[in-house]
């Protein structure tokens, strides 16, 4: 059986002060993270996590810290807790379905220092599998979301020379 792996670094180190309090606490479940009380540097030595378990009591208190912020990831987390049952433990917010795209944008878009991030992965494999290799990059800024793969970079050179893509 095949381990695949996403080592990803999200540059540069994103102020502490463009996050509200549930982005930093919801980007710190995905990602590991280094840091201090001006910024954080954001990596995942294996893959970003594709959920964030959170104790429903803390979910609830850092919503009334956003210090007056505009956060989109508040409008989803107050909408998945108003189908959940807010008498568990824990609620699980999944990330493959919301994406941690939004939260970077809106940090981007509040902060003075930053016209954009950018976030960077390579896919590895523990066997040599076609499918195992490659990499993504994406921009993130306070308008756009451009993201492209070592796949879509070859497909689009292929394409200038005039030569149909390989079949995979």
């Amino acid at each position: 059986m095949a381990d695949y792996y996403s080592p990803t670094v999200v540059q540069p180190d994103i102020p502490v002060a463009a996050m509200t309090p549930l982005e930093r606490r919801l980007l710190c479940e995905l990602f590991e993270h280094e840091g201090n009380d001006q910024t954080v540097y954001f990596f995942a030595s294996d893959n970003v996590a594709d959920s964030a378990w959170i104790a429903t009591a803390e979910l609830v208190e850092l919503l009334g810290q956003d210090n007056g912020m505009v956060s989109r990831i508040a409008d989803v987390v107050r909408a998945e807790i108003a189908k959940g049952d807010l008498g568990e433990d824990e609620f699980e917010l999944d990330f493959s379905m919301i994406g941690y795209d939004l939260i970077f944008q809106d940090i981007v878009r509040r902060s003075p220092d930053l016209d954009h991030v950018q976030i960077i992965a390579a896919w590895t494999c523990t066997k040599m599998r076609p499918d195992g290799f490659g990499g993504m990059a994406t921009v993130i800024t306070a308008d756009d979301v451009h993201s492209m793969s070592t796949a879509s970079y070859i497909e689009e050179v292929i394409g200038r020379l005039g030569e149909p893509p390989p079949s995979t």
